[in-house]
């Protein structure tokens, strides 16, 4: 093989693991948190696509002998990357329904702030519980997990296969479910107390017509619902990174 004919082919192989992991990282939580510069992410997956290409050219196909097919392929490569990408973002709506739950039981649910995940504005405590789920993520090297899951991809989706769009569907709607169930037993505790304080609420204003409940009750709601999350916030985050690793282990393994 001539060195043109090298060059040409390992830059071919570069462009497919560009494709897959770009296309990933769009979503991915952390490496696609807005608190990375766009300029810092591209170069990271650069890098990263420069040092796997060798060690996946076993996985990738001919070269196409047409234009449109090579770009037929490269779409399908994006596509999967995307999936790649989404999975572990939807896996993340858990954690923002649990900090809404937690945002009404104390009243701060006009607070607002930047979500670095969603990129765009949520409650104050939906952004802390975002940052502390992210720093353990990186902590206990789930970052690691989600780049893995992209690599042992190649097997599940070899590159020039068609989509399984039907299966990628189905599973993407049974994490969005999955999520938003676990989202709500996770932030359970701040359900219960909204239950006890608006009906302890209304047997008070029903008791006494007279006294301004809403004066009396506003500060003790917004003490007993941070003393809760303070109490609660280390299982909190205990339940969710387990269901967040076990569901990674589907596409890591």
């Amino acid at each position: 093989m001539d060195w043109e004919r090298l060059v040409s082919l390992e830059l071919y192989h570069f462009l497919f693991v560009f494709a897959r992991l770009g296309g990933a990282f769009l979503f991915m939580p952390f490496y696609g948190s807005v608190y990375i510069p766009a300029r810092i992410r591209l170069i990271f997956v650069l890098a990263i696509a420069m040092m796997l290409t060798p060690a996946l050219g076993a996985e990738m196909v001919e070269p196409p002998e047409s234009v449109l097919e090579l770009f037929r392929l490269l779409l399908i490569e994006i596509t999967v990357g995307v999936f790649l990408g989404i999975f572990p973002y939807f896996l993340m709506t858990a954690i923002d329904l649990t900090g809404v739950n937690a945002a009404m039981a104390t009243s701060f649910s006009n607070a607002t702030l930047l979500d670095p995940q969603t990129n765009v504005q949520s409650t104050v405590l939906t952004s802390f519980l975002t940052l502390c789920v992210l720093l353990l993520i990186v902590v206990t090297n789930l970052h690691h997990v989600m780049l893995g899951a992209v690599l042992a991809s190649y097997k599940t989706f070899p590159v020039g296969q068609s989509l399984l769009t039907g299966d990628m569907s189905e599973m993407l709607a049974k994490t969005l479910s999955a999520a938003f169930t676990y989202g709500f037993q996770i932030g359970s505790p701040f359900i219960v107390m909204i239950i006890l304080m608006y009906s302890s609420m209304g047997v008070m204003s029903r008791l006494m017509p007279q006294l301004n409940i809403i004066f009396i009750v506003m500060p003790l709601q917004v003490y007993l619902g941070l003393a809760l999350l303070m109490v609660s916030l280390p299982m909190m985050m205990w339940w969710f990174m387990e269901f967040f690793r076990d569901n990674l282990r589907l596409f890591s393994m």
